[in-house]
């Protein structure tokens, strides 16, 4: 008996599994596209580059000694395991995650996310625990060519810039003095608890207060938090020029100044949030005063995370080279390839469909040998 093709068992199994196939193929080609913003990127990863070279030599000719396993990239950021200014606990892993030089791309990333354009005025409230990622920011502001104003807190936790003779804001001047940025702090407080050392001892205290004011600039040093997020604020204020208004305000670590509590530091969500304003905090810090302004805000407390989110290693052995990261490659599907799948599907259904007209058309002049007798 005869069975048209196009409805035979073979033909419409052979026409799925090639539909299988080819949707398989065309699911799984991808074409890589450069991210916006890639040479502005890969300028601010080699940068931040830069910058750790020039501290790791620093580090050498003061004579410190490298900590191969807490610093296995031997990058001279890693700070100690304690000292008279070590505020608190630290994790080693996102040190050592922030020292990615390709985490300087994220911050350009989250700028220009930002729509932030060169000239904008900046506020950034930092600690000392994480000197990657403040490398990182620095770079991405360098880079990008924006106005910041930044106040920091010396104190660190642990592996962080902790070293009472080789603070951030050593590193920071060093890096003005060989021309790698062109602005560094304008205040700075004890950090720690409330902002004002509590819990450090005094000498940790009395280095920090001494090492502000080697690097003439504004102490905050009131007797609470809330006279220091008060003097914060008005600092920024008083240093944004008249009809300038702050773009955004970037906060890195969990400095109670900026966050308020330490609570608070782990509910804001890290990246860039434009709706903090809406939420409310047991304590306000500078992130609150600054959301309330309409301003948004860029907070960034756990850099592992973040660094999951662009596709960088987290606690990467060796540093990876810069460039590397969906942060600057996006993977979109390749439509050369699928338009060259459907062809391929339309030719499949062309051919089966001819042969079953040619066989249709054979089966109807055939000659029943049994009708012709009759």
């Amino acid at each position: 008996m005869y069975r048209p093709t196009l409805k035979s068992i073979w033909s419409l199994a052979a026409l799925a599994l090639i539909s299988i196939v080819l949707y398989y193929i065309s699911q799984n080609s991808y074409s890589e596209i450069r991210a916006e913003g890639y040479e502005q990127k890969i300028e601010a990863g080699k940068h931040m580059k830069a910058c750790m070279e020039v501290l790791r030599e620093e580090f050498d000719a003061r004579g410190y000694i490298i900590d191969t396993t807490n610093d296995p990239n031997q990058t001279g950021l890693i700070g100690l395991s304690g000292s008279s200014i070590t505020t608190s606990r630290g994790i080693l892993s996102d040190k050592l995650t922030g020292l990615n030089p390709n985490f300087a791309a994220v911050f350009v990333d989250m700028f220009l996310s930002a729509r932030v354009r060169p000239g904008d005025y900046i506020a950034v409230g930092q600690t000392s625990a994480n000197p990657g990622l403040n490398l990182a920011l620095y770079s991405a502001m360098h880079t990008l060519e924006l106005n910041p104003v930044v106040i920091t807190s010396v104190g660190s936790s642990m592996f962080g810039a902790n070293r009472e003779d080789f603070t951030w804001l050593d590193m920071e001047n060093i890096l003005r003095e060989r021309g790698l940025i062109n602005f560094s702090s304008v205040a700075a407080s004890i950090g720690g608890g409330s902002d004002i050392g509590r819990g450090l001892p005094l000498d940790g205290r009395n280095l920090i207060i001494e090492n502000i004011e080697h690097h003439e600039i504004i102490l905050i040093h009131n007797n609470d938090l809330q006279g220091n997020i008060r003097e914060r604020m008005e600092i920024y204020d008083d240093l944004i020029p008249n009809r300038q208004r702050y773009r955004l305000f970037v906060n890195i670590g969990g400095g109670l100044a900026n966050v308020g509590a330490s609570v608070n530091a782990s509910l804001i969500r890290d990246g860039i949030n434009y709706r903090i304003a809406d939420r409310t905090f047991a304590t306000d810090g500078a992130i609150m005063l600054f959301a309330r302004r309409n301003i948004p805000i860029i907070h960034i407390f756990r850099p592992q995370v973040v660094a999951e989110r662009y596709g960088l290693v987290v606690d990467p052995i060796p540093l990876p080279e810069v460039g590397t990261g969906k942060v600057f490659i996006s993977e979109v599907n390749n439509t050369t390839v699928a338009a060259i799948c459907l062809g391929i599907l339309l030719l499949c259904l062309i051919v089966v469909i001819i042969f079953d007209r040619y066989d249709r058309h054979f089966t109807t002049n055939i000659i029943d040998p049994d009708q012709e007798l009759i």
